[in-house]
């Protein structure tokens, strides 16, 4: 199992990327409609959405490929007194919980990083982790996003080297079309467009043009 840089980023910066994003609110309520209890928090970096949801009274499991990241994820949590959220170092192309173990699953902000082969098999893992009738909410960056082509290709649609501080991590840019491939084993799939913009610790603009997709299995 490798994490690429993500350890590097987290020991070097510690807890990064503190606002709640819109998407996530907006799984949360609906996973809330479906009265989903046991929601899997999939790359919970340092713990932003884990602290959102477990605040929400959702049964979480924060798991990261980061044990920096968890750590941080961790201290947050129990600062904050809760009792509802678990924990554990994973590899989100292989996952070590049994089949059909949560109601729903977030991942936000995390697919992407690999290849393309490395999402499909990510893709399979959420699928085979979800409850019959679960659902997934997650996002991918398209091919229309502003850092398309930013450094060397190593594979179709997939770059090396042009993200400051993810220098190591492979960056892959999807399609539309893609994901109803790759999603075409859910009964029910949404896919939407997204535009995430924030600021960086410089203040600086950014934007992320994505797909945000809702899928139930």
């Amino acid at each position: 199992m490798s994490n690429g840089s993500w350890e590097k980023i987290y020991v070097e910066q510690g807890r990064v990327q503190i606002e709640v994003l819109d998407s996530v609110i907006k799984a949360a309520e609906l996973f809330s409609e479906n009265n989903f209890s046991r929601i899997l928090d999939l790359g919970c970096g340092t713990g932003r959405h884990t602290y959102y949801l477990a605040d929400k009274g959702f049964n979480v499991h924060a798991c990261d490929i980061s044990e920096t990241g968890l750590d941080i994820t961790k201290k947050l949590i129990n600062d904050a007194k809760f009792e509802n959220v678990d924990f554990s170092v994973q590899d989100m192309y292989s996952m070590t919980f049994e089949d059909e173990s949560f109601d729903g699953v977030l991942c936000i902000w995390v697919q992407g990083h690999g290849t393309k082969e490395q999402i499909e098999k990510g893709i399979n893992e959420i699928y085979r982790v979800l409850k019959k009738g679960g659902m997934v909410v997650t996002d991918f960056v398209t091919t229309d996003d502003p850092t398309y082509g930013i450094g060397y290709e190593i594979a179709p649609n997939t770059f090396v080297g042009g993200s400051p501080g993810e220098e190591d991590i492979p960056h892959y840019y999807t399609t539309r079309e893609e994901l109803e491939k790759m999603f075409k084993a859910f009964s029910e799939v949404k896919i939407k467009d997204k535009v995430y913009r924030f600021n960086n610790l410089n203040g600086k603009e950014h934007k992320i043009v994505a797909l945000l997709v809702e899928a139930r299995k």
